[in-house]
């Protein structure tokens, strides 16, 4: 007789809790990494802004004591400098927005460190309490189809989070 149950061991009842716990790890690790990334692009904001209030007095001091062409080479040096200066800062704000989007994305665990992908058009994750009639039925299969679907997989022994088949 089929079992219609998949019998709960200690460690598939704390599969969830795990799940969860490292889910709200990696999302905290990712956002305190964004944090830290913001401040750093922020400083080099600053920097940045410092370092054009500095050119322009600067250029000040240089127009009285150099003539005209030599401030005017000073100055073509520093405005690249300034554009390298802004280019590293859009660099860092994309960095920082790649990170909090990696930081906000859910990610599914296998329970051994893994992580797993979620499931595609035609598959089914099993779940707890799964069994292949309930999974049939949750497709819209019948239970041959997806026996014959899942030729290698034994009814009696279905897993949490084992993928199946379901077209």
């Amino acid at each position: 007789m089929e079992n219609d149950n998949i019998s709960p061991s200690s460690s598939e009842s704390k599969l969830p809790l795990i799940v969860g716990i490292l889910g709200f790890a990696l999302g905290a690790a990712g956002l305190v990494l964004g944090i830290k990334a913001k401040g750093a692009a922020q400083a080099a904001s600053d920097e940045a802004a410092g370092a054009k209030a500095s050119v322009a007095e600067l250029g000040a001091v240089l127009a009285g004591k150099a003539n005209a062409a030599d401030v005017q080479a000073v100055r073509a040096d520093l405005d690249k400098a300034l554009g390298d200066i802004a280019l590293n800062d859009k660099a860092t704000k994309d960095a920082i927005d790649a990170l909090q989007k990696v930081a906000s994305t859910p990610k599914t665990s296998t329970g051994a460190g893994k992580t797993a992908t979620p499931p595609g058009p035609g598959e089914y994750v099993v779940a707890k309490g799964d069994n292949l009639s309930s999974i049939a039925k949750k497709a819209g299969i019948s239970l041959k189809a997806i026996q014959d679907l899942n030729p290698g997989v034994d009814s009696n022994k279905l897993r949490i989070g084992q993928k199946l088949k379901t077209k």
